[in-house]
Parts: structure tokens; sequence; C-alpha cells
């Protein structure tokens, strides 16, 4: 007897749409939800006109508000555009007060701001408080807020920035010739004071003639301190050789008093001017025809004034010039000074190498006979950049 066959579809069906039904509800009501929720911990700002943007407020300086939007990255808004501003986390608010003629400072954590006539009121832990708008003079969020104030009083071991280059040529054949040039300046800025360190040496020796055509080293040192944020004081010390002037050593010390004549994000000038002692040892120069023509050796040790200055421009984001100039006049024999000027320029590649090119010219009146007076060296290559924050 044969059988009739019952198909189990009919029989499942009903719980399939069941579940179908309840994932399509399930889903759907999600997405809903996902729409008309606001952004989690976003920041909102209104503007005077009415436009309103939400973001994360990262901070305000210079009398205008960053807000990282999703949509279009970091926006930027001057603060006088703005009618109010809320947010999600506590920032922290700088306010400025004059007391006389010193500055005051205090911080407040605040979640909104609102605009109140001519100033703002600014919501805190503890209810609300009004400030003029001048008195806004920055927001940062905690972390921003710590690694500014971490910056004012870096510790010894931060902050610094070297500079370097190496240049190495070398001939055979119909020439004998070697060549080795180095360079490197160390700075570490502050907002309270500035530490440079440098050395430079180039040397040339011409293996056929068996002579050095050239052979010097300069390294020294310089520390400012600020007394206002014009007037600062200065220490200095400075260290020669140079073989072919027959210059052991000379080793000038001193400080100062300066003054910060333009001091802008793009450029400085500064001026200075102090008192330095200088001690400088020259080998004998042994006679090479008869009569002798040549000197005994010679050591000079005497105090100088010290007038210089010093500037630095910044083109672009890439390239640097900076130029500096020295007089140092004898004060026991005003006959007699010393010169010096050091130029150069800077163009970055990348963020660790860059294409540098210097000048270096040093003068004096006294060196021994039969050598010259001035000293001119050209050195251009690539440099190296390392920062230790």
């Amino acid at each position: 007897m044969r059988v009739p066959h019952v198909s189990s579809a009919p029989l499942l069906l009903p719980s399939f749409r069941k579940s179908l039904s309840f994932f399509l509800l399930a889903g759907f009501t999600a997405f809903s939800t996902l729409l008309a929720a606001p952004a989690a911990h976003a920041d909102s700002v209104t503007l005077k006109n009415g436009d309103h943007l939400t973001g994360s407020v990262t901070q305000v300086a210079d009398k205008k508000l960053t807000i990282h939007t999703d949509w279009g990255g970091d926006v930027v808004i001057a603060v006088d555009q703005i009618n109010d501003v809320k947010m999600e986390k506590p920032v922290v608010l700088t306010l400025e007060s004059k007391n006389g003629n010193k500055v005051e400072s205090r911080k407040v954590e605040i979640t909104a701001v609102e605009r109140a006539g001519d100033a703002f009121t600014v919501t805190t832990p503890t209810g609300t408080e009004t400030v003029p708008t001048a008195g806004i003079t920055s927001v940062r969020t905690p972390a921003a807020q710590k690694a500014y104030e971490d910056s004012l009083h870096p510790g010894w071991g931060h902050n610094w920035t070297a500079t370097a280059n190496v240049s190495f040529a070398l001939a055979r054949g119909n020439s004998d010739t070697t060549t080795f040039g180095a360079g490197m300046n160390v700075v570490r800025p502050t907002p309270h004071d500035k530490t440079s360190l440098y050395f430079a040496e180039i040397y040339t020796h011409d293996g056929i003639l068996d002579s050095t055509t050239a052979n010097n080293i300069t390294a020294g040192a310089r520390y400012d301190h600020n007394l206002s944020p014009k007037a600062f004081i200065f220490t200095t010390g400075d260290f020669t050789t140079n073989a072919l002037q027959e210059l052991d050593l000379r080793a000038v010390a001193g400080g100062g008093f300066g003054w910060h004549v333009i001091a802008r994000p793009v450029s400085q000038f500064d001026i200075l001017g102090g008192v330095v002692w200088t001690h400088e040892t020259y080998s004998a120069i042994p006679p090479l025809i008869d009569p002798p023509d040549g000197s005994p050796a010679i050591t000079n040790s005497f105090v100088a004034l010290d007038f210089g200055e010093q500037y630095t421009r910044k083109f672009g984001a890439s390239s640097a010039f900076t130029e500096q100039a020295y007089f140092f006049p004898n004060l026991l024999d005003t006959g007699e000074y010393r010169a010096t000027f050091n130029s150069g320029i800077s163009t970055k590649i990348k963020s660790f190498l860059s294409w540098q090119t210097t000048i270096s010219d040093v003068y004096v009146t006294d060196p021994p006979p039969s050598t010259k007076k001035n000293d001119f060296i050209l050195t251009t290559g690539l440099g190296f950049t390392f920062t230790r924050k």
C-alpha cells in the first residue's frame, strides 16, 4: 500500500516567520535608536547666527576656539562669534586678571559657557561665574593642561633639540686630499631660559704636498635667563683652535645683559652687551729664511667688551634663517679687537633630515706674524635633527 508523502515545510513555516519577524523588529529598533540618539560624549557650540556644531572642544587660545568634528576635522572659531558652549566632560579654563602691574591667573574647571552681554557666564562644579571676554585666555582638556604646565618647568633632560651635519671628501690618484667637516648645535628653550651648545670642525690635508690646509675647531656654550618678557641676562663660554694661525687655544668667558627687541613665533631679534675675559696662546713659528721671519710663542690675557646681536627668521614650515654678529674691543689696548659673524639657513626635507648651509667668519687684529687676520668658512650639506621632548 502506498503511503502519501506529506511535506514538512508547512509545519516549519509559522515558526520561521515568527523568528524572522522578531529579528527584523529588533534590528529596526536598534537602528532607529542609533539614529535618534545624540552622539556620545559630544561637546556642542552654538554661534551668534544660530549655527550649531558638535564634536570635541580641544582648546581656546589667542581668542579662538578649536573644536574637533568627525566631518571636518579641527574647526577654529573666533570667541566673539560664539553664543554658548556645552561640554560633556569638564575642561580647564585659565582666567587672567591684573593686580597693579602684576598679571595673576587662576584655573577653574567648567562644563558650559554662555554669552551674557559683553561677558560670559561659565558653569563650574560649585555654580556659575561671570567673566569678561578678555579674561578667557585659554581652555584646555585636563591632559593638555598638565602637558602645558609640565612644559613650563621641564626636567633638565627634556626639551632638547640637536642638529648635526657631517661631510667627508676623499681624492686619490693625481690628487691626494682628505677633507672632513662636522658641526652640531644643541638648544634647550623654555619659557624662562635658554641653553645653547655648539661645535664645529673642518680639516683638510694634501697628501702630495704633505701639508694641512685647514684645521679649525670651535666649541662653546651659552645660557640665557629671562628677567622679564623683554630683558634677560646671559653667560657664555667659547673655545677655538686654529692650527694654520698657530692658535693653540683661545678661551673666552663672560656675561652680560640682553634685550628681546622682537619676540614673535616666526622671528626673534636680540641685542646684548657685556664683558668677557679672553686668554689665548699661540705657538712659536720657526724661521724659514735668514734673517729669521718666525715669531716666539705668544700668550695674551685681557678683558674685552662684548657687543652683539642675533636674528632668527622662519620661512613657512620648512625653512629657517639664523644670523649672529659679535664685536669684542680690547679694554687694555683699544686699537685691538676681535669680530665674529655666523649665519646659516636650513631647509627641512624630512622630519629628521634637512639641507644646511652655514657661513662663519672670524677676524682678529693682532695674529702672529706671517698669519692672516681673517678666517672664512662655508659649509653645505645634509643635516640631521634629534629631539628629546
